[in-house]
């Protein structure tokens, strides 16, 4: 298999150290400088956590992630905020706070979540963090990015000690597993996600700022080469994304990050990459999913309130010259400047301070810019229409993906950026998300996506549970769904046609089944249907059935902190019995 960056960079590449000027922050003013400034001021008010050994174990004893991860990220939020701060007004009254922070997070037996406290993936995390032997995990990573940026931002103003000993801690928590261990993200151990791209943009952050010896740039090199053509390799032509618009953000703008590095520290021309048809494909991947605003199609544990685009998804369309995603990332960057997740990433903060009047002038320009009436990826089923203020999508792939829900067939629908067929997302990460009792969550499972099931029967996890396709055209997806639930349990037939007619403003979804249980649709939705013999109506579109229909519905309490940032405080499921095959239409 052909790999892009190898084969651009050729045996003679080099790393060379990176140095991060504090230069462009200090360029920008008024307002925005304000602000920049203010939110340092506050995070020096602020009390440094501690996080306890108890703390630590309430994952593995209590399933809770919330508890240690929250003072986690708080505590490098407020570093790379004094860190900002102090190269935007460069007066030094931020360092001793900077100190303390850094003294803090150095002192921290390990950077490792205890969510991701394993050396084996998949399998069952430790209660105590090995320090002898460090783990990779995103966040790790993370940490030494934010670790070496301030030392390379602020290089002639920290302590030359504390300096000394930020190298030292780089090297024992990141170049010595980095260059001595094997974690599955650096590729050859199974399925790739958005860990590799993450981490190793991170790691070569982490790294790139020291003195290298040529040995050890040699290694990184070739360990970092590796992985992201790994990566790269493993992704579909059309550029889909099994884990959705929100992980868009940690996988594919991650690679631009991994990428953008190296090509600044090997000096080399890496137009050839992102020139490349995938590339291209998998930065505009968002804007095919994007409905209105920060709302995007959601399916897996992607959430529908995915994030606006920042600085990073602007210089992603200017290196593959995509210029709408340049332009959507502008309008968005300008008015939020920061990420809506991942804000305490200090590179991330540097690029979005650095670009900003780039990226103001930017949204200043009258560009055109307008959707796709019709988008397909084949790789991960996903389907896309469009028509004005209407936009619809039918998920196919399979149930064994990054992040999955058992979600083959589903539909969503939004019209004027109002939902009106909904995916709910995921709650907030516990134990239980990534175990085997994952499909004991009710957001997993088929019988909360807009499917039909077959009651006991719903749709069974695991790659060979799928969707095939059977057409897939700029008016009609028909999807076999057979083979999403498992077989010998009654089941012998389940087609699934939607048709979308554009011209009566519809769409006729076709039931095609045969099973031994009684075949029940799901709907979910924001607001309870008024129901009326063979007629259910709601606020923007309505649903008619050829007969009257057997209906239940119920109300889903969402109390839980993450489904309440994208919905209000009740969800509905209605259930529709289907006593023969049948077609039922939308109508907006």
């Amino acid at each position: 298999m052909a790999s892009l960056i190898e084969k651009t960079l050729g045996r003679e590449a080099m790393l060379g150290r990176i140095k991060f000027s504090p230069e462009p922050m200090r360029a920008i003013s008024g307002s925005f400088k304000t602000e920049v400034i203010e939110e340092g001021e506050r995070a020096e008010e602020r009390t440094i956590p501690y996080l306890s050994l108890s703390l630590y174990r309430e994952f593995s004893e209590k399933g809770n992630r919330t508890d240690y991860e929250t003072p986690f990220f708080d505590k490098r939020r407020s570093l790379s905020q004094l860190v900002t701060a102090e190269c935007v007004e460069n007066e030094s009254r931020f360092i001793k706070a900077i100190e303390e922070y850094i003294w803090s997070i150095i002192s921290e037996p390990s950077w490792t979540i205890p969510a991701h406290n394993t050396y084996i993936r998949d399998t069952a995390t430790l209660n105590t963090p090995l320090i002898g032997r460090p783990i990779l995990d995103l966040f790790a990573c993370e940490t030494g990015e934010i670790l070496s940026l301030t030392l390379s931002l602020l290089n002639d103003k920290l302590d030359e000690t504390l300096k000394s000993d930020i190298e030292h801690v780089l090297r024992e928590r990141i170049l010595l597993p980095y260059t001595t261990d094997h974690f599955w993200w650096m590729g050859n151990d199974g399925p790739l996600n958005n860990w590799t791209p993450w981490c190793t943009q991170n790691v070569l952050l982490s790294l790139l700022t020291l003195s290298l010896s040529e040995k050890e740039s040699r290694k990184i090199l070739k360990t970092a080469v590796s992985s992201l053509d790994a990566y790269i390799n493993s992704m579909p032509e059309d550029g889909g994304c099994d884990e959705g618009a929100s992980y868009y953000h940690a996988a594919a703008v991650a690679l631009w990050g991994a990428l953008h590095i190296l090509e600044l520290s090997t000096h080399m021309d890496f137009s050839p990459i992102f020139r490349d048809s995938k590339i291209k494909a998998m930065a505009e991947y968002i804007e095919c999913v994007h409905v209105k605003d920060d709302t995007y199609l959601n399916y897996a544990d992607c959430s529908p309130k995915a994030g606006t685009l920042t600085a990073r998804e602007y210089l992603f369309g200017k290196a593959v010259g995509s210029v709408p995603l340049m332009h959507h990332a502008a309008l968005d960057a300008s008015k939020y400047w920061k990420e809506s997740d991942n804000n305490y990433n200090l590179f991330y903060r540097y690029l979005a301070i650095a670009h900003y009047d780039e990226i103001k002038e930017e949204a200043r320009k009258p560009v055109d810019v307008s959707h796709k009436s019709f988008a397909a990826f084949r790789n991960t089923g996903l389907v896309i229409y469009r028509d004005d203020d209407i936009v619809f999508a039918i998920k196919g792939g399979n149930n064994g993906e990054s992040h999955n829900h058992n979600d083959a067939g589903s539909i969503t629908l939004y019209k004027d950026g109002k939902p009106c067929l909904i995916d709910i997302g995921v709650e907030t990460y516990t134990k239980t998300t990534f175990s085997k009792d994952r499909y004991t969550l009710f957001p997993m499972r088929s019988t909360y996506h807009n499917v039909v099931n077959f009651p006991p029967l719903e749709q069974h996890d695991g790659e060979a549970f799928r969707a095939e396709i059977i057409e897939m055209d700029e008016n009609e997806t028909v999807l076999d769904l057979t083979n999403a639930y498992e077989s010998g349990k009654g089941l012998k037939k389940y087609i699934r046609r939607a048709f979308f007619d554009r011209e009566k403003r519809e769409i006729r979804i076709s039931e095609d089944f045969s099973s031994e249980q009684k075949a029940v649709l799901s709907l979910m939705t924001v607001e309870m249907f008024k129901a009326d013999g063979n007629k259910l109506e709601a606020e923007h579109f309505s649903i008619t059935f050829p007969e009257d229909v057997d209906i239940k519905s119920e109300t889903i309490k969402i109390e839980d902190a993450r489904l309440r940032k994208a919905w209000p405080d009740k969800l509905y499921r209605t259930l529709i019995t289907l006593h023969h095959c049948t077609t039922w239409t939308i109508k907006l």
